[in-house]
C-alpha cells in the first residue's frame, strides 16, 4: 500500500479520543450520503436489490413443478411437493432464499461492491461516473474480489454461526448474550476486511496484499472503522428481530407477512451495505496523497 499516507499522529489521537473517532466516522457518513445526490453512485446496489426481487418473484411463481426440486435443495428434510402447498412455501421463504443469498453474497455481490467503490472514487475525484465502466473495472478484478469475499465472508459467518450454535438450547439472558457475542465478533471481524475491496479496486493490488494491508489499515483506524461498520448494521436490527419471530407473526397475521418482511430486510440491507462500502472508501481515499489525473486513483 505504497500510495497510502500513514497518519500516525492522527490515528493515535483518534484512538485516545473517542469523540474524534465518532466525528471522523460521521464525516464519512455525511460524504457518503452527499454522494447520493449523484444517483449513479448507488446504482450497483440498486441493481443487486432488483436481482434479489427477481429471485423472490421466481420463488413465488415457481414453488411447484420442476423448479420446486431446486428450491428444496437449500433446506434438508423438505419435499418439493410440500412447497406446492399454501402456506408452506411462504413459511419456508426465509430459510430457502436466505441460504441461496448467502452463496450469492460470497460469489456475486463482490462485483457490486467493487463497482460501488469505483463510482464513489470517481465521484470524490470529480470524474464522471460511468456504470458500465464500473462493472467492467470490477469484472476485470473479479478473481481477486472473489478471494477477498470468500475469506472475509467465511470469517464473519463463522463468528456469527458460532454465537448461534452456542446460544441454541439456552434460555433467557444467557442465550441472548451468546448470540449477541457472536454478532459483535462478526462485526469486529468485518471491520478488519472493510478496506480490502478499496485496495483491490483503487490500488489494484493482489488479494493477499489487499487482505494484509486492509487489516493493517483497519487496526490503525480501528475505532472509526468499527463505527462505520457497526452503526449502519443497527439499521438492520429491527428486521433481524422480525426475522427471528417472522414465522410466528405470519401464522398469527397472514402468511403473506413473510414476503413483506423479506422485502423490508433487503431494503435495510441495501442502505446499510451502501453506507459501509461508501464510508470505507471515503476514509481510504482521505489517506491517499492528492495526485493529478492519470494516477492509480483514476481507476478504469
Amino acid at each position: 500500500m505504497s500510495n497510502t499516507i500513514i497518519k500516525g499522529s492522527v490515528d493515535a489521537e483518534e484512538r485516545r479520543n473517542l469523540l474524534k473517532s465518532i466525528n471522523s466516522a460521521f464525516q464519512a457518513f455525511q460524504v457518503s450520503l452527499t454522494l447520493l445526490l449523484g444517483p449513479r453512485v448507488a446504482a450497483p446496489y440498486l441493481c443487486y436489490f432488483l436481482f434479489q426481487m427477481i429471485l423472490l418473484a421466481a420463488y413465488l411463481a415457481g414453488n411447484s413443478g420442476p423448479l420446486a426440486h431446486f428450491w428444496a435443495l437449500p433446506v434438508g428434510g423438505v419435499s418439493p411437493e410440500h412447497l406446492g402447498h399454501y402456506p408452506a412455501h411462504l413459511l419456508l421463504l426465509q430459510p430457502i432464499l436466505g441460504r441461496i443469498e448467502i452463496f450469492l453474497e460470497i460469489v456475486l455481490k463482490c462485483i457490486f461492491h467493487g463497482a460501488t467503490v469505483y463510482l464513489v472514487t470517481r465521484a470524490i475525484r470529480r470524474s464522471k461516473p460511468s456504470l458500465p465502466r464500473a462493472f467492467s473495472a470490477a469484472g476485470r478484478r473479479y478473481p481477486r474480489l472473489l478471494v477477498v469475499s470468500i475469506i472475509s465472508s467465511l470469517a464473519v459467518y463463522a463468528a456469527v454461526f458460532l454465537g448461534v450454535w452456542l446460544s441454541s438450547g439456552k434460555v433467557g439472558w444467557a442465550g441472548y448474550a451468546l448470540l449477541g457475542g457472536g454478532i459483535v465478533a462478526g462485526l469486529s471481524i468485518q471491520s478488519l476486511f472493510v478496506y480490502a475491496i478499496p485496495l483491490v479496486m483503487i490500488d489494484d493490488v493482489s488479494a493477499p496484499s489487499a487482505l494484509a494491508s486492509g487489516i493493517s489499515l483497519s487496526l490503525k483506524t480501528y475505532t472509526k472503522t468499527l463505527l462505520i461498520v457497526a452503526l449502519p448494521f443497527m439499521l438492520t436490527v429491527p428486521t433481524i428481530l422480525l426475522d427471528i419471530k417472522a414465522e410466528m407473526i405470519a401464522l398469527e397475521l397472514s402468511p403473506d407477512f413473510m414476503i413483506y418482511n423479506h422485502v423490508a430486510s433487503r431494503v435495510m440491507e441495501l442502505v446499510s451495505t451502501y453506507l459501509i462500502t461508501a464510508s470505507a472508501t471515503v476514509i481510504f481515499l482521505a489517506r491517499k496523497v492528492d495526485r493529478p489525473a492519470g494516477t492509480s486513483l483514476d481507476i478504469d
